[in-house]
């Protein structure tokens, strides 16, 4: 069991290595926006999706070998992780409606129609069985949500996916810390 002093700390430490996290989720955000324009910009989404979790277990590290300087325990691990993804989270949800509030003005369903009606895209729908009423069906429906139902549903996912991600980092980084060699 931590101390309250423990726990202070634990979230204080979460507060900053969160808003680091913010930070690469927004960039991640922003070039899933210019890939629908852009297709070079997939490689930077994918890197960022795979940088999210990988962050994540680094700075569990850091704060396991340099701040508490001792083995720490599943639930403190998957604490600060879930504390984490939790900040970076609002972050994440406060960038993305700004964006659909006052820059996007529809580009993004635009783009998403676009892909839709591309020849490559139908021909793919062709193979795999899959109908085109059923995506403008889905468009219809993201086309009615506020930016402020995109930010409350950006919430809620992350907190989902962090969840699962902090179950993985604290299994990984409950262990005893390095040995620094001075």
């Amino acid at each position: 069991m931590i101390t309250i002093e423990e726990y202070k700390q634990l979230k204080a430490f979460a507060r900053l290595d969160g808003a680091m996290l913010g930070g690469i989720m927004c960039a991640t955000f922003f070039a899933s926006v210019a890939a629908l324009s852009n297709p070079g910009w997939q490689l930077a989404t994918m890197i960022g999706v795979i940088a999210v979790p990988l962050f994540v277990a680094f700075r569990v590290r850091n704060y396991r070998d340099n701040i508490v300087k001792k083995r720490v325990s599943f639930r403190r691990a998957a604490a600060y992780s879930m504390h984490c993804f939790g900040y970076s989270s609002l972050i994440l949800a406060i960038v993305m409606y700004i964006y659909f509030q006052y820059f996007d003005h529809g580009m993004m369903l635009a783009s998403l129609k676009n892909l839709i009606a591309s020849p490559e895209m139908q021909e793919a729908m062709k193979v795999y069985g899959m109908k085109k009423s059923v995506f403008d069906e889905q468009l219809t429906v993201i086309s009615s949500l506020r930016p402020i139902d995109v930010a409350f549903q950006t919430i809620s996912e992350t907190l989902f996916l962090g969840l699962g991600c902090s179950l993985l980092v604290a299994v990984v980084s409950r262990r005893s810390p390095k040995a620094v060699n001075n």
